[in-house]
């Protein structure tokens, strides 16, 4: 049985590195890889826990299944354990993550430039966690992550993060403001420098600028070899032709590689040393010396051509290797004495580097050196041919050599360059001292150049084969080993052979060769030169023996060395016999050099002088131990020859500076000797004092700078003088009296003595500082050695001695160099002084120092001394700091605000103005421009340094307390620093570091300062002044409407700033408190407080909620979430106002509102109940001026007693800030909440208060939802919102936010052209302002009429503004009405007759457009939106719609589903159930309502008028709308299809506003349903057609141009009424006893249908015998046939209802009258004239919409009159532009529109009967009541009257088919199953009774079905503009059914094309339209042959729209 046991610590947490799925075993945990597992238990085998993502789940798992890892707890959960830079690269990564994947998805291009970035930071991860890297490759792989995390960051604007020098990111609270800032500075400038690097990362690094180096790699060489060689490479000067460095030598075998196994693959070598002015040379070579090893002829080889390409390839065979390792020198020495070798040359390759060093980034491949052969020349002459490029030939042999310029010395070069520089890469150094002599490079090189030699023959017939043998001998002849060097890369050779040049007596060497000697050897060494023949005979070579010799002493006999530059020396001829080379002495004695000799010829034993033979050689020495300068020695042996000491110090000055720094410490040391051990003190002290000086500037000087530190060394260590400090002490006195005593003039008046003095002193003031060092080294060693008895004589020396510097600073005569000098150094004197001086004394004396300097004078040197004295040890000592900081503070101010030194009125914060100004109107970078280093510029940056090392030194734990110096800055500078931090422009450059300065005084400030400097203030009267300057600092910091201090992205700053911000705040709260308060208020400093906090409070950076969570982790663990403590504090503030707080309950509720808006919840509780108190404050305040708020408590009646200011500001400010995006709906709950807790505790407040709650939360309700849904696609929503809004303004009063929202509702509606609504919505402004010269109080301003200042002004502008809207919105009877306002006020008013005039001609163009133009009515819908998926304003409510222009049903119901893109359309009319309404998804009813005129409007009845003026009213200004459902009632009895059964449904609805107004559609408030019965339909449509027929014979009458042919068919459908039976239906069913019987109630309406019955019959007989005067003789027949039918009317209704007369009369003097540009209605069909015109049909048209298709809306009018067979003509200057084609299919033609056919057609929309059933649209309009005459008027003239041009007229061109195809049974079941309309009669036979037929009621829950059976049911709307130039015919009156019997009797009518095409669609009431177009219209006759054949008459169509509905 297994044991479990408890894991320790170290095993419990895991994570899963394999799957594990065992599902069906018990109490298994499944894990998925890298599943993070919490282990509980553990056993042998198995493990039991749970995983960290589902902690309730817990089981076991195998053991081998997890790798366990060392973790950390954080915020309860586990994590793995991991280095920082792992961690931060994880939360990096995920943070990027999502921010990338938008990227991605939005196609942002900085995912190409991320990815790339996370993919290497994810690589670098890796490796860090791998744990297989070392050290240093982790430190690199470090900076690689933590650059490109700061990269990245920077890319996509995250925060910036702080690191150190090796990336780890900075403690920000172990850092002061100041050093916080420069970090994020450095951090800025490492993301720069991190954005350009290219690819070498070492390159960013600070080389040494004074230190290059040359590698240079040799990697092959192409030529034929037969013998070995070594290639000498040098660097050449190509202006002196001279090698500038050391040679490097290649050892080249014959087989093509190198001879040496070192150099196998590994040519390399650093050339090194060289200055800048090495590569500035303006021509330098990489110079090759090839130099054969061999024989002197060189042996024939049947090898080829070989080249280093070999090395790869070959391998050296065993032969070769011992080849390569005999000892075959260079020098051509063998370790076998049977070789036979020596050195010939061979040739040079040469490459110009110039242009190479300027750019070696170009140049990274090989290098191609061209070679020469040297053939009879020598190696020097064939390079200066090589360099000429004169007859050198075609180049065959090429050296391939890479070339790498290095900068930095070797230290840094091989950290930096392991790979390329190793450890066995030799060093070739420069022949010559580097720019920069490191006091650690100890060299004693001697370079020896064998330069030439002649040689005369003696006893050979021809030249000498001279080889010269050079070694180095000691003073006993013994050769010397190992000490020279042919160059680097080959081993130390003990003699050096030349180059043998065959047969030349003067043989022109140039070699350079380099001699080491130690040194003590160099003194007592010289060199011997060996010259021999040597022979090209083998065997004779061997016994020639050496011909000459020459020598030359490397040490001179008075001890210098040798001396630069060339020697000539003497050749001896060597007698072997009697010479002896052991003995040195035998030719030592002889003169070396021809200079030497003087004509003489000295023998010896075995040598004798050959006078005409002499050896060139030059010495060039590197020695730092070695002189050549005769001065130098006779110095330092001063004590052998004091005669000749003054002349030696003297000399001094004139020795090198190399020579002065190689033996400084011996110079010293004598210089030393002589001030203490002379003893003429006069005489040497001042010049062994100057040596002192010109030996410290030599040292000084950037050449020699690294010897600084030996001087240094040699002070500290090797200095031992102590007696030399009151020497130099003395001195130093004499010189300073000397310069500030005036001597006297000279004759000439020139101050010769002064100004020797004053240079002097000028020296010795500048390096001062080490003359100090001496004097105090000095001292100290005196004291050691005397237990410092004499301190106080010293220390009165040297109080004397600085007194001396006090005095020649207030000297008058002129020593500002000195002074200035003395200010430098200064601070560093002062350090040393510490050592054997009191600090606090010194420090007295320093402040002495700078007081003593008047305040113009030195003012920057002064400023860089305090610099300075900041950073030492002085500074850093408590009682000194408080004797220096009040200075330096009192200094810097003074600086701050000073206008000197040039500085005037220009100074850095107005320069910077300007020229931020001037690259703004430049379209620059203000740093792109070039500006002048001012006096300002440099004291600002003066000035903040030393402030910010002071800063710097005070958060140091190490300098004791600090408490008394941050008050000193507190006092001196904080508030100069403040007004120029807040004087300066945000985009200078320093602004950001003034504001680091004042935070970080700010940051050391704790309450003891704080009321010690209030204390100050207030004492000085300033304390207000302070408080109301850093208040403002302080919001202006935080305000996001200036320009940000800091980055957006320098969180760290950021928060820092906001931690020290709100410490000052809590301080300031006390201050404010106790001063501002009692016992004199004063409201400035409290409101600006206030307003300096919540502007703190409400910053975004402090918003927490809209940070990631990341961000949100680091910023509150760091920071934590400083907003609450700034709430508390301000809650307290308020609070303690007590009696003072109605001054401010208007003014901060909008700051306190936003601050309490902040979604943190604690924060909204402290912050809400201000809410409550600042009403109950108003509420309690007094009404009286004069008194206070704590007066009312003594006098009750003079309370307020409301809270109205508060109220008003409550909701303007509410508006604002929920609009802004603040608030939400917890806050809303959270406030209603509170307040009314607060309200129901207060007994007085308990019902306003608790109103005034209800009000506020309704407000937020609405301007939450308005802010959700303004940004909404949908603009009905949008402009719904801001009705509401607007009602509720309008509800509470307010009359600023009501204009602003009535502005944000007409800028809704101008983005959608409703130029209407925006009229209405811009005529509420009007309604507020009055016509008087009131001024404009600010809540009734318009913004665009800023201008405008008065009522009168404003309403006027608006008028006008009004009225624009209106016309271009066509609503020209509004704006008359405006105008007539406008005229009033100008005709009674002001009497302006000249805008009245303007006005009344503009009212007359509204007129006459009313008349001429074209003007579409808008249909209206009924809109029902049910289910809770709407927003709250739109769920289960029922809403009006105003229609766009042209709008169908069917378009509108797109529209609408466009809007609400998730809605259902509802098919039925039906009301939905609950299951609907409360569902949460979104259902849509709509259909069409009739608008029901206003009563107001019935003058326009029974009088004459034109129907466009009548038509507006129709369809405006309403607020009652109608729509109807038709339905089959069988108790009526008789059939179904009877006329008994047809009931209507009809409902009217009332909308809240009249339509249109200042929305398109407006909620409805009521609805009435009612049914209308059989009865009552026929006496309306009784009514309607009688009141057609007189309005047709009003029209016919006024207007003589109208055609007879629509007069003709109205009157042939109503006389003969064919199918549809006419009236006789009506009689049949309602004009029987039996009716009566069944419905006596009904007996009036019997009566009155009689009685219209019988009115009828008057108006026919008016209206035949005005057919009569009209109609031509061709339609004779006719009215024969009229009249026939006519008559047998009359009789039957006169015999049945009696006579009735009519008030119509005929003129027959008619007047021809002009025609408006208006046509007349239709009120006949194109059909058959017999069907009757007063038959019933249903309202939706006789069609079945569930039967047929839609058709299209309207029919071609060429397609339609082609049909009809008609010719066509042009009328009156009118040519039509289409053609006639034969209808012969279904399908109606395709439309054209063309500008010319819309300008001279305006034709209604009609449908044709013959070819087209009549249509029943889905947008239905509901039958008209019997007393809406004039609405049936309108709706008629909408279509029939909408053209202003004549139309074209057409004849018909093919006679009509008479007869129609009998219908089937089955057509005629479906036609009688339709129901009935006036259009499309169920009736088929004809000439029956005036009676209707029924259809039944199964369309009666249909969405288009509507009560209407007028002919506007059928037409569709009139189309646009566009397409004015077809017309169809399916909107006639009637549907004619044709027979023979009716054609025939039409068989000579002509019909005038132009009144077919233009008849109306409605019936017209009694209102006669006057004519008053200035158009006449030709009639065009067209003819009907009836002898064609007729086409059949097709099936009806469908209706338009009509849907098949279940």
């Amino acid at each position: 049985m297994s044991v479990w046991s408890d894991c320790n610590a170290k095993q419990s947490f895991g994570i899963a590195k394999c799957n594990f799925d065992q599902d069906t075993k018990p109490h298994r945990l499944n894990l998925d890889v890298g599943d993070a597992v919490i282990i509980l238990k553990a056993t042998t085998h198995w493990y039991y826990g749970y995983k960290q993502k589902e902690k309730q789940t817990r089981g076991i798992f195998p053991k081998s299944y997890v790798h366990l890892c060392e973790f950390n707890i954080v915020n309860g959960e586990y994590c793995i354990r991991r280095t920082d830079i792992v961690e931060e690269i994880t939360k990096v990564l995920l943070e990027w993550g999502g921010i990338a994947k938008s990227y991605f998805l939005s196609t942002n291009e900085k995912f190409q430039v991320i990815r790339p970035k996370m993919n290497e930071l994810n690589n670098n991860r890796a490796a860090l966690i791998s744990g297989n890297l070392p050290l240093d490759e982790m430190r690199k792989v470090k900076l690689q992550a933590t650059a490109q995390i700061d990269t990245g960051n920077k890319l996509l604007g995250l925060d910036m993060v702080v690191r150190d020098e090796s990336g780890d990111i900075l403690d920000t609270n172990a850092i002061c403001t100041t050093e916080l800032y420069e970090n994020h500075v450095h951090a800025l400038e490492r993301i720069k420098k991190a954005n350009s690097l290219t690819g070498d990362r070492e390159r960013t690094r600070g080389f040494n600028k004074y230190s290059h180096n040359i590698l240079l790699h040799v990697n092959a060489f192409v030529c034929k070899f037969q013998e070995d060689s070594d290639l000498l490479f040098t660097l050449f000067n190509g202006e002196t032709h001279k090698p500038i460095s050391e040679n490097y030598v290649v050892k080249w075998s014959r087989t093509g590689i190198a001879r040496d196994i070192d150099q196998f693959d590994n040519n390399r070598v650093l050339f090194t040393d060289l200055s800048r002015n090495d590569l500035n040379i303006s021509k330098i070579y990489l110079v090759c010396f090839a130099i054969r090893i061999g024989s002197m002829e060189v042996k024939d080889s049947t090898d080829s051509k070989r080249t280093s390409m070999n090395i790869a390839n070959s391998v050296l065979t065993a032969a070769s290797r011992k080849h390569s390792q005999l000892s075959v020198n260079s020098n051509g020495s063998s370790g076998s004495a049977s070789e036979y070798m020596m050195r010939r040359p061979f040739g040079v390759a040469c490459k110009d580097l110039t242009s190479i060093i300027s750019k070696p980034e170009d140049h990274r491949n090989n290098l191609d050196l061209p070679f020469i052969m040297c053939e009879k020349d020598t190696l020097d002459g064939t390079l200066r041919k090589l360099i000429a490029n004169k007859d050198i030939g075609k180049i065959e042999s090429k050296m391939a050599v890479t070339f790498e310029v290095l900068r930095g010395d070797i230290k840094q070069i091989k950290e930096d360059f392991p790979r390329l520089v190793h450890t066995n890469v030799p060093v070739a150094r420069k022949m010559g001292f580097p720019e920069v002599i490191l006091p650690g490079d100890v060299r004693n090189d001697l370079y020896l150049t064998i330069c030439s030699g002649e040689f005369a023959r003696i006893a050979k017939t021809s030249e000498k084969n001279v080889e010269v043998t050079v070694c180095v001998v000691n003073e006993y002849g013994v050769q010397m080993s190992g000490v020279m060097s042919i160059g680097a890369g080959h081993p130390p050779i003990d003699d050096y052979k030349s180059v043998v040049y065959y047969h030349d007596d003067k043989p022109k060497w140039q070699e350079t060769f380099k001699i080491h000697l130690p040194i003590e050897e160099f003194k007592v060494c010289h060199l011997r030169f060996t010259l021999k023949h040597r022979s090209s005979n083998e065997q004779k070579d061997r016994s020639e023996k050496p011909f000459g010799l020459s020598y030359v002493r490397l040490m001179q006999a008075n001890g210098t060395t040798i001396t630069q530059g060339q020697h000539i020396l003497a050749v001896y001829k060597i007698d072997p016999k009697k010479y002896d080379k052991l003995v040195a002495k035998s030719y030592l004695e002889l003169p070396a050099t021809k200079a030497e000799l003087l004509g003489t010829k000295p023998p010896t034993g075995g040598l004798s002088l050959l006078p005409k033979d002499q050896l060139c050689i030059d010495v060039n020495l590197c020695s730092t131990k070695l002189t050549q300068s005769v001065s130098l020695l006779g110095l330092l042996h001063w004590s052998a020859h004091k005669e000749t000491l003054e002349q030696s110090l003297n000399a001094l000055a004139n020795v090198p500076g190399e020579e002065v720094v190689k033996f400084l410490q011996d110079i010293l040391d004598a210089l030393f000797n002589i001030l203490v051990e002379n003893d003429h003190h006069e005489k040497y002290d001042q010049l062994v004092f100057m040596s002192i000086i010109h030996l410290i500037e030599t040292v000084s000087d950037l050449k020699y700078q690294h010897f600084l530190t030996v001087l240094d060394v040699y002070i500290n260590e090797s200095f031992s003088a102590t007696l030399a400090y009151t020497k130099l002490m003395d001195v130093l006195q004499r010189n300073i009296s000397d310069a500030i005593t005036p001597s006297e003039k000279s004759a000439d008046g020139i101050e010769h003595e002064e100004s020797t003095a004053v240079r002097r002193l000028y020296k010795t003031t500048r390096y001062l500082h080490y003359v100090m060092k001496f004097v105090i080294r000095s001292r100290v060693l005196y004291a050691a050695m005397n237990c410092n008895n004499d301190y106080v004589d010293f220390a009165t020396r040297l109080q004397e001695l600085l007194k001396m510097f006090i005095n020649m600073i207030g000297c008058p005569s002129n020593q500002l160099k000195s002074e200035g000098a003395l200010l430098k150094n200064l601070h560093i004197i002062a350090t040393d002084l510490m050592e054997v001086f009191d600090p606090v004394d010194l420090s007295t004396l320093i402040v002495e120092i700078l007081e003593k300097f008047p305040p113009r004078r030195l003012t920057q040197s002064k400023m860089g001394c305090i610099k300075d004295f900041v950073e030492t040890k002085l500074f850093a000592l408590p009682n000194c700091r408080a004797i220096l900081l009040p200075v330096f503070c009192k200094h810097i101010k003074d600086h701050l605000e000073s206008k000197e030194e040039g500085d005037s009125k220009t100074d850095i914060w107005q320069q910077e103005k300007n020229l931020s100004k001037a690259a703004k109107v430049l379209g620059q970078k203000k740093s792109q421009l070039h500006t002048r280093e001012t006096t300002a510029n440099k004291k600002i940056a003066e000035c903040i340094n030393i402030m910010n090392n002071i800063l710097k030194l005070l958060y140091r734990s190490d300098v004791g307390p600090t408490h008394n110096d941050v008050r000193d800055i507190m006092i001196k500078l904080l508030r100069s620093v403040m007004k120029a931090a807040h004087s300066l422009d945000r985009d200078v450059d320093v602004v950001g570091q003034f504001f680091a300065i004042m935070l970080g005084i700010l940051q050391r400030m704790d309450a003891q300062h704080y009321k010690y400097f209030v204390n100050d203030l207030h004492q000085q009267g300033e304390l207000k002044d302070f408080v109301i300057e850093i208040l403002l600092v302080f919001e202006e910091l935080v305000s996001p409407h200036q320009k940000a201090v800091f980055p957006r992205d320098w969180m760290d700053m950021i928060m820092h700033q906001n931690t020290v911000i709100l410490g000052a705040l809590q301080q300031l709260s006390m201050v404010v408190t106790d001063y501002f308060l009692c016992p004199v208020f004063d409201k400035q400093i409290w409101s600006n407080f206030f307003q300096c906090s919540i502007a703190f409070l409400v910053q975004s950076p402090l918003q927490l909620n809209d940070f990631n969570d990341n961000k949100r982790q680091i910023v509150f663990a760091r920071y934590r979430d400083i907003r609450k403590d700034t709430a508390k504090e301000i809650r307290k503030m308020w609070f303690q106002l007590g009696k003072h707080k109605p001054k401010f309950v208007p003014q901060l509720v909008e700051p306190i509102l936003e601050m309490s808006m902040i979604p943190e919840t604690e924060l909204r509780r402290e912050t809400i109940p201000i809410f409550f108190d600042m009403m109950q404050c108003e509420y309690y305040s007094s009404r009286l001026e004069q008194e206070s708020y704590g007066d009312t408590k003594h006098n009750n009646a003079h309370h307020k007693g409301n809270f109205s200011e508060f109220k008003t500001a409550m909701i303007e400010k509410l508006d604002i800030l929920i609009g802004a995006g603040k608030g939400d709906t917890e806050y809303k709950e959270l406030f209603k909440k509170i307040m009314l807790e607060h309200c129901a505790a207060h007994c007085t407040l308990n019902v306003d208060g608790s109103s005034f709650v209800s009000m506020v939360t309704k407000l937020m309700d609405k301007l939450l939802e308005y802010r959700c849904i303004i940004q909404d696609e949908s603009k009905e929503n949008r402009m719904a919102c801001t009705f509401s809004l607007l009602q509720f303004y309008s509800e509470v009063d307010l009359k600023e936010m009501y204009i602003r929202y009535v502005y944000k509702l007409r800028d809704l509606h101008m983005e959608f052209d409703n130029y209407t609504e925006a009229a209405f919505t811009l005529k509420l402004h009007t309604e507020l302002l009055q016509w008087n010269d009131t001024e404009l109080s600010p809540q009734l301003r318009s913004h665009l009429f800023g201008s405008c200042r008065t009522h009168r002004e404003l309403k006027e502008a608006l008028y006008y503004e009004i009225m624009d809207y209106f016309d271009k919105g066509k609503q020209w009877e509004c704006a008359i009405d405006m105008c007539k306002v406008l005229a009033q006020q100008y005709e009674e008013e002001i009497f302006d007759y000249i805008k009245l005039s303007e006005l009344l001609k503009r009212m007359a163009q509204f007129f006459e457009k009313i008349l001429k133009e074209l003007r579409h009515t808008s249909e209206y819908f009924r809109v029902c939106f049910y289910g809770l998926g709407f927003p709250r304003l739109l769920q289960n409510k029922v809403y009006i719609f105003r229609g766009k222009e042209y709008e169908r049903h069917s378009d509108f119901c797109s529209r609408m589903l466009v809007q609400h893109p998730q809605a259902e359309l509802m098919q039925t009319l039906e009301a939905p159930g609950e299951d609907i309404t409360n569902s949460d998804g979104q259902y849509i009813q709509v259909n069409k309502v009739e608008p029901i005129m206003d009563a107001a409007f019935a003058k326009f009845n029974e009088k004459i008028i034109s129907n466009e003026i009548v038509k507006y009213f129709t369809s405006n200004n309403v607020e009652k709308f109608r729509f109807s459902r038709p339905f089959r009632d069988s108790t009526g009895g008789g059939g179904m299809d009877d006329v008994l059964n047809l009931w209507l449904e009809r409902t009217e609805l009332f909308t809240q506003f009249r339509l249109p107004g200042i929305l398109r559609w407006f909620p409805v408030v009521d609805t009435h349903t009612f049914k209308i019965s059989p009865l009552e339909r026929a006496v309306e449509i009784m009514k309607d057609t009688n009141r057609d027929i007189r309005q047709l014979v009003i029209l016919y009458q006024s207007d003589e141009s109208l055609h007879i042919n629509q007069l003709s068919m109205k009157l042939n459908g109503i006389v003969d009424p064919a199918v549809m039976g006419g009236f006789a239906k009506y009689e049949e069913a309602f004009l029987t006893d039996e009716y009566l019987e069944q419905h006596p109630d009904d007996k009036e309406l019997v009566e009155e249908l009689k009685e219209l019955i019988a009115l009828q019959i008057p108006l026919l007989n008016i209206a035949i015998r005005l057919h009569r005067q009209k109609a031509p003789d061709s339609l004779k027949a006719l009215q024969d046939h009229l009249e026939g039918c006519f008559a047998d009317m009359k009789h039957h209704v006169e015999t049945c209802y009696g006579r009735k007369s009519c008030d119509l009369k005929i003129d027959r003097d008619s007047v021809v009258m002009r025609r408006t540009n208006s046509y007349l209605p239709t009120l006949f069909d194109n059909g058959n004239n017999r069907l009757s015109e007063t038959s019933m049909g249903s309202s939706d048209s006789g069609l079945s919409k569930s039967t047929f298709l839609p058709r299209p809306p309207t029919n071609s009018i060429k397609s339609t009159l082609a049909s009809l067979s008609f010719n066509t003509r042009p009328s009156l200057g009118n040519t039509p532009s289409t053609k006639g084609s034969k209808y012969k299919d279904k399908t109606p033609s395709k439309r054209r529109s063309m500008k010319k056919d819309r300008d001279t057609l305006s034709l209604p929309v009609a449908n044709c009967q013959w070819y087209t059933p009549p249509l029943s649209t889905i947008n239905s309009t509901p039958e008209k009541e019997i007393n809406t005459s004039v609405n049936s008027l309108a709706s008629a003239s909408n279509s029939s009257f909408g053209g202003q041009k004549t139309p074209d007229p057409r004849v018909l061109t093919e006679e009509l088919t008479p007869k129609r195809p009998l219908r089937s049974e089955k057509e005629k079941e479906r036609r009688l199953s339709r129901p009935a309309s006036i259009a499309t009669p169920t009736a088929s036979i004809k000439n029956f009774a005036d009676t209707r037929s029924l259809s039944e009621g199964s369309n009666r829950n249909s969405v288009e079905t509507t009560d209407s059976t007028s002919e506007e049911d059928l037409r569709p709307p009139p189309l646009p503009a566009k397409t004015r130039d077809s017309t169809d015919f399916s909107s006639l009156t009637h549907s004619l059914d044709w027979n023979p019997n009716g054609y025939s009797m039409l068989s000579n009518v002509s019909i005038n094309t132009s009144n077919i095409i233009s008849s109306m669609t409605t019936t017209m009431t009694k209102t006669s339209i006057t004519n008053t177009s200035y158009e006449y219209v030709e009639a065009t006759n067209f003819s009907i042959d009836p002898s064609k054949p007729r086409p059949p008459t097709p099936p009806p169509k469908p209706s338009r729209h009509s849907k098949h509905i279940p």
